[in-house]
């Protein structure tokens, strides 16, 4: 059909916009289909003509009218009766697009993007209000971390919110029930698309460094200009559930945070200085705790992509890492 997309953006109405280059002018009755990958269920929408003489074409969809559940769904144009895969010029990603995109309180976050073999695709996935990791420290002893507040609704403005660090041991006997404790919702990202793109805009392993005792950020430090950093005195940290948990206040100004938090008190609430810590923020306004994820970025599958060194605290190996899921974790004694 000779159909080339020069542009494409799900805005902050979740409308698929699309800008075309055509060869041909498109007919009346023309169709654009969404293919969902491994069932093959279907969605049609019919477009207008674009006129005799034109070589471009827009082109806007309404995703939530259609009903689309979470996955990867392939485009076509259908035309008297051929049907042919849509192709792009566009990478279809924008990392300030999809920040803004993400203040929004969301069920459903679609994303449009250029599959590796240059075809237009969407992924769709659940939305659950998230603390978007976007820095990682081991500083002077301490455990810092900066992000953004993605899907909850709240504004990007000045307002300074009360919030909490909390991080909670697991092992494998009871990491699930203390993640259903905490209203922890791992979300299905089906990270092993073929079609996602592999390289990294955002590339988090920036932000892990040269030596235990200082880790710098990576190249998008969301929280270095707006939020100051806390230095947590003793009467901050907290320790609860029979030492299950370790709080600390954090800092949170709009959509914006930051947390510190010493290691040694996760070494001291731990005896035998083993196991894995998952960290959540709980934020005033908030009806939840929020993992802390890294997801509005275009690095998928992170537990093998990304790799920060370990820190030694009084001989004891100490090191973030992600989920299968893209979820932060400390990993103690690994």
């Amino acid at each position: 059909m000779g159909v080339v997309v020069i542009d494409a953006e799900v805005t902050l109405a979740d409308v698929l916009s699309l800008r075309l280059s055509i060869a041909e002018p498109l007919a009346d009755g023309t169709r654009l289909v969404l293919r969902r990958r491994g069932t093959g269920e279907e969605r049609r929408v019919t477009l207008g003509a674009s006129g005799g003489r034109t070589r471009d074409a827009s082109v806007a969809v309404s995703l939530a009218a259609l009903d689309l559940g979470p996955g990867r769904w392939d485009t076509y144009l259908e035309q008297d009766g051929v049907r042919a895969r849509v192709q792009s010029a566009d990478p279809g990603f924008s990392l300030d697009r999809l920040d803004a995109y993400a203040l929004g309180r969301r069920t459903l976050a679609y994303r449009a993007y250029r599959t590796r073999n240059g075809f237009l695709a969407l992924k769709i996935d659940p939305a659950e209000p998230v603390a978007d990791v976007r820095a990682v420290w081991f500083r002077e002893g301490r455990f810092e971390v900066t992000g953004l507040l993605a899907y909850t609704g709240l504004d990007d403005d000045d307002q300074h919110r009360h919030a909490t660090l909390a991080l909670r041991h697991s092992d494998p006997d009871r990491g699930a029930q203390e993640r259903n404790t905490l209203n922890h919702n791992t979300l299905n990202h089906n990270n092993q698309d073929r079609g996602a793109p592999d390289h990294s805009t955002l590339d988090r392993s920036d932000a892990g460094l040269h030596d235990a005792g200082h880790h710098g950020a990576g190249p998008r430090d969301a929280g270095a200009g707006d939020v100051g950093p806390h230095d947590p005195g003793p009467q901050d940290a907290g320790f609860d559930d029979a030492g299950a948990t370790v709080r600390v206040a954090a800092t949170v100004k709009g959509v914006r945070f930051h947390a510190a938090l010493s290691l040694c008190d996760v070494l001291a609430a731990t005896p035998d200085s083993q196991g894995s810590w998952e960290p959540y923020l709980e934020v005033d306004g908030v009806d939840r705790a929020l993992p802390l994820g890294a997801r509005l970025d275009d690095v998928e599958g992170k537990r093998r992509r990304v790799h920060y060194p370990h820190a030694l605290v009084d001989g004891v190996p100490i090191r973030p890492s992600f989920t299968q899921g893209d979820e932060l974790l400390l990993e103690v004694g690994a």
